[in-house]
């Protein structure tokens, strides 16, 4: 089971919703979003493998099936909610995964700037090589030396925009991290280890919230494409984002969150 916090609403609401971080984070991503939807419903923030206070057996292979496991053994505790999961970015990925092959029913799925994996098997080769590569430098060189690289990643331009407090957060959560644990997380379920779901999206019949940052063109192109694949989805472009939409736009991000959900409540 992965270690959780579950924030009790405000009211008494059937709907929980569960809320995956990316790499080099934790669940303390969302704290800013938890006094806003828990004034609606309940909020479970997770910790996944290698991340957090997450306690996974080092022994085991947290590939996406023994992911897939645990987040089984956590939500079935939950099972008598309606359970909506989200995931960013390497959240996502794993939300994904979760949508098609978990026991646990749900009863939305909320994707923020992720994919369902690399289609090219050579371009998934060597992706795998780059996590690797990432993987070594937080062996050898450490944690400080790996964020300082991370933070330069084209990925993350828009975050300079972001106020020094805000920008200040965001490096300590990372910094908190353990880096011995981070480049396991990397060798075994980095994006390059991620299964091939293009072909899969199809089975997604749930209903499904898309949701990107504008300013970020690759995962644009990603999520419009997904938009398409999954016949019950809806996408939202967020101006003035970019790969961070929960950060960067936060009140956007709750609207769109807390709208996605109230619509389905009504549709029951």
């Amino acid at each position: 089971m992965l270690h959780y916090k579950f924030h009790q609403s405000d009211n008494p609401k059937q709907q929980l919703l569960i809320m995956l971080h990316g790499f080099i984070s934790d669940q303390h991503s969302f704290d800013q979003h938890i006094q806003q939807f828990t004034s609606e419903m309940n909020v479970l923030t997770i910790d996944l493998p290698g991340h957090g206070e997450d306690m996974s057996d080092v022994e085991q292979v947290w590939d996406f099936d023994f992911i897939c496991e645990q987040l089984d053994l956590t939500l079935a505790t939950f099972s008598d909610y309606q359970l909506f999961l989200h995931g960013y970015s390497m959240g996502g990925r794993i939300a994904l995964y979760y949508a098609m092959h978990g026991q646990v029913n749900l009863h939305g799925l909320i994707l923020e700037s992720t994919s369902p994996g690399i289609e090219d098997e050579e371009e998934r080769n060597e992706r795998q090589l780059v996590d690797h590569a990432r993987a070594k430098v937080l062996d050898i060189a450490g944690l400080e030396i790996f964020v300082n690289d991370w933070e330069k990643l084209p990925l993350f331009y828009t975050q300079y925009d972001l106020d020094k407090v805000c920008q200040k957060e965001i490096r300590a959560m990372r910094l908190r991290q353990n880096p011995a644990r981070l480049a396991k997380a990397l060798r075994e379920y980095g994006t390059g280890h991620m299964p091939n779901l293009w072909t899969q999206l199809a089975q997604i019949k749930i209903p499904t919230c898309i949701i990107v940052g504008q300013l970020d063109g690759k995962f644009c192109k990603i999520a419009q494409r997904m938009t398409t694949e999954i016949t019950t989805s809806k996408l939202h472009e967020v101006e003035n984002s970019g790969h961070t939409v929960h950060v960067e736009e936060m009140a956007e991000f709750d609207r769109i969150v807390l709208g996605f959900i109230h619509k389905e409540e009504q549709n029951d």
